[in-house]
């Protein structure tokens, strides 16, 4: 029983494991059904050719039904398993852009090793005034011109992926921060340089970055909040910028320090 549960419960991914599957199949159904017309024929023996050729029947029959039979039920699980991979793809794809979307970067993260991971969040600036200007339509093109952009500038450093809205990210773990954030601006450049024609129109837009490398026993919400706080301070300081987590972290500590020296000195309280 175990050979039969093995035989019929085989994944059958591709051409090769269908192949496998009818062979397999086949020859089982001969087995049984030469052992079946053998034990037949012995018992009520005649003679030798009678036998041979009672036995070569039996073997060109089972050839004859088993073999499409067994590739017919191979090709409905072979066809079963090719939609579920179809089904599985579109589940982890963003429809508008093609790129990834949230829960494949989620499941990418939950693979990756915390002591090279870098997270990058993107944002294209201002992205309302592009849709209250020229339409969601357009609104639709420039997403999908910026995605295609990133994936050719950055697809190469690791997972791109469509997070929301206008929002991206860039999940990499194989270069270096300097590497990545390089890159970074050479893709902000080229999407500032660039304009995106839409519904008629040349829409210019512009895109601002957060940089954030995860340090030993840090969480992935940890490492997503830093690379989130540096996007807004990139927004924050003007747009059209990237900005890694120390540099947003720099840049808010000296904000703070300049609030404190413009603070007018309180007054002694009167008696």
């Amino acid at each position: 029983m175990s050979v039969f549960s093995r035989v019929f419960r085989a994944s059958i991914r591709n051409e090769r494991d269908l192949l496998r599957f009818v062979v397999s199949v086949t020859a089982i159904c001969v087995v049984i059904a030469l052992a079946a017309d053998v034990a037949n024929q012995l018992s009520f023996f005649i003679d030798w050719p009678t036998c041979f050729r009672s036995w070569a029947i039996t073997t060109g029959l089972v050839l004859a039904l088993a073999i499409p039979i067994s590739r017919a039920i191979g090709k409905a699980h072979l066809e079963l398993y090719r939609a579920k991979q179809i089904a599985d793809a579109l589940g982890r794809t963003d429809q508008l852009t093609g790129l990834a979307n949230r829960r494949a970067l989620m499941e990418a993260i939950a693979g990756e090793t915390p002591e090279t991971l870098a997270l990058v969040i993107v944002d294209i600036d201002r992205f309302k005034r592009v849709n209250d200007s020229y339409g969601h339509l357009a609104g639709d093109e420039v997403i999908r011109s910026v995605a295609q952009a990133m994936a050719a500038e950055l697809g190469e450093l690791g997972l791109v992926a469509r997070v929301g809205g206008e929002e991206f990210a860039l999940l990499a773990s194989a270069s270096p921060a300097e590497v990545v954030e390089r890159r970074l601006l050479a893709f902000r450049d080229r999407v500032a340089a660039t304009p995106v024609l839409a519904s008629g129109h040349a829409v210019r837009v512009t895109i601002s970055a957060g940089l954030a490398v995860r340090r030993a026993g840090e969480t992935f919400d940890q490492l997503y909040s830093a690379a989130d706080r540096a996007l807004y301070a990139a927004k924050a300081t003007g747009r059209n910028r990237v900005l890694s987590a120390d540099e947003a972290a720099a840049l808010v500590g000296r904000q703070r320090a300049e609030a404190e020296e413009t603070k007018p000195d309180r007054l002694p309280r009167s008696a």
